[in-house]
């Protein structure tokens, strides 16, 4: 993996793959590594929701304070599309205010991680997608995934949708990986770097302690810098990860 970008845009497959604990988690081994890296999520829905918002979790791992508008420029009560949850109430969602703070984050930082809400092709206006907002702030992707069956359709077509948007794509991380992996756990990153010529850049594991809604940081401190060793200017060997899980 080349040198870490100035930013970074974690999409997943899918919603609920869990791109906040990734998030979380590549935040702090970088910030363990030395670096300097802020993490927003423009667009925020579902903080009517029992629990912590994605953001306040991330915030929980890091023990960082941001202002809300600083990292999180549109908050939504209900669990939408952006798009969908502007609408109900009236608010248009407007990128050039994301795109400033972005921009002053990226000024005071070595690195901004930010994380999209839902995937790539998400609505946030009618005529704007999540995909937009990555390409508009120049910057690379990091695809969250699911590590079993159904996951190589959704992982290749999450890729090539960005490479046709001229989006780079720096890597993929499989999340949740189980305990006791199945044949289709075993063979899918393989399978996904060849398909798609994205590398595996981590995998993490499944913690049943781990919960961003309950606020439950789990073990996600400790399993943040091996599962990001390429990152951290080292190398991922899926047969070494497998050798730690037994």
């Amino acid at each position: 993996m080349p040198p870490l970008p100035k930013g970074i845009f974690i999409t997943g497959t899918d919603t609920g793959v869990g791109k906040t604990v990734i998030t979380a988690a590549l935040a702090w081994a970088l910030i363990q590594a030395g670096k300097k890296v802020a993490v927003m999520k423009p667009v925020e829905t579902g903080t009517g929701l029992p629990g912590l918002t994605d953001t306040e979790f991330v915030e929980t791992v890091l023990g960082t304070k941001y202002e809300p508008g600083d990292v999180c420029i549109y908050r939504f009560r209900d669990p939408l599309s952006p798009l969908a949850a502007s609408t109900l109430t009236g608010i248009k969602i407007d990128t050039a205010k994301i795109e400033k703070a972005f921009h002053r984050l990226s000024t005071a930082h070595d690195t901004v991680i930010v994380e999209g809400a839902g995937g790539l092709l998400v609505p946030i206006r009618e005529d704007y997608l999540m995909a937009d907002l990555a390409s508009d702030l120049g910057l690379a992707l990091l695809v969250v995934t699911r590590p079993g069956l159904g996951t190589l359709n959704h992982t290749a077509l999450t890729i090539e949708s960005a490479r046709m948007r001229g989006i780079e794509v720096i890597g993929v991380v499989i999340n949740r990986f189980p305990t006791s992996p199945g044949l289709a756990e075993l063979t899918n990153p393989d399978l996904i770097a060849r398909m798609t010529g994205a590398p595996i850049v981590g995998v993490f594991p499944s913690d049943p302690s781990l919960s961003v809604e309950e606020g439950r940081a789990g073990c996600i401190r400790e399993l943040a810098r091996p599962a990001f060793a390429p990152c951290l200017g080292g190398t991922f060997d899926f047969r070494e990860f497998l050798a730690r899980l037994r």
